[in-house]
């Protein structure tokens, strides 16, 4: 899944300028806007298809995540992300190599940026609804390992990529304590690659895999709790649910205002 740079650019390029705009905006009037810094653990596990939708395997990644959050005024809110994230790809197949390769070499180190924004679409009594998005986007480092058990000496590399997005309504049952429950019903898009080049005496090739994800709607369950005056900690599990079985996600988060 190549991604041209003006393309990735195209794809943040909105929440950016939010960002920015939000940051002029804050300097204009200090008092309206407010900065929240956070840090954060995001896990998932889905279900991918290759080989035009013939095979399926499973993606899962671990992201280490600081964000910076700022909130125009209560209830619009733009944020922007970046971190580690270790991901695994095992049980693709690659086959239009000198040697066949089954990837079970575990996860690859990676960077990732993201970009995200919530809005308060509509307050009743004690419910909220919001409308929440988000879109990250990995770019895999390479990963080597010699192939063992031939005659020959042979070498061989991976390097993943993947994209992921979300965007639906969260309703908060905000009831004035501390704990916030919330239930968030998403759209989300995944989709990636990997790319395999093997090199085995004078024989050499390479192979990239495009991989979707099988599930498409997010069932997530989570609450805020409010630990302090400035700190804030927000926990959610989702569930991703798909022909044949569910995925999962799971996120923990604390957030700081100053």
């Amino acid at each position: 899944m190549k991604i041209p740079a003006r393309r990735l650019l195209l794809l943040l390029l909105p929440s950016i300028a939010a960002v920015l705009l939000a940051a002029g905006f804050c300097q204009a009037s200090e008092n309206a806007a407010v900065w929240r810094t956070g840090i954060g653990i995001d896990y998932f596990s889905r279900t991918i298809s290759s080989d035009n939708n013939t095979r399926a395997s499973k993606a899962s990644a671990t992201l280490v995540t600081a964000r910076e959050e700022v909130e125009l005024r209560p209830g619009l809110a733009f944020d922007l992300a970046a971190g580690l994230s270790l991901s695994s790809f095992n049980g693709l197949a690659f086959s239009n190599l000198p040697i066949t390769i089954d990837y079970e070499a575990g996860a690859v180190s990676s960077l990732f940026v993201g970009a995200g924004f919530r809005a308060r679409l509509l307050r009743h009594g004690k419910l909220e609804i919001e409308g929440v998005g988000r879109f990250v986007y990995c770019l895999g480092s390479t990963k080597g390992w010699t192939l063992e058990g031939f005659a020959v000496e042979g070498h061989a590399t991976g390097r993943p990529a993947w994209i992921e997005a979300t965007l639906g309504p969260r309703i908060s049952l905000v009831a004035g304590g501390k704990l916030v429950p919330f239930l968030t019903i998403s759209g989300n898009w995944f989709s990636g690659s990997f790319k395999m080049t093997e090199t085995l005496g004078d024989l050499s090739g390479s192979e990239k895999k495009t991989v979707r994800a099988k599930g498409f709607i997010e069932i997530s369950l989570g609450a805020r709790y409010q630990v302090s005056k400035r700190a804030c900690f927000t926990a959610e599990a989702g569930f991703l649910p798909r022909s044949g079985g569910v995925d999962g996600a799971l996120s923990a988060g604390l957030t700081y205002r100053f």
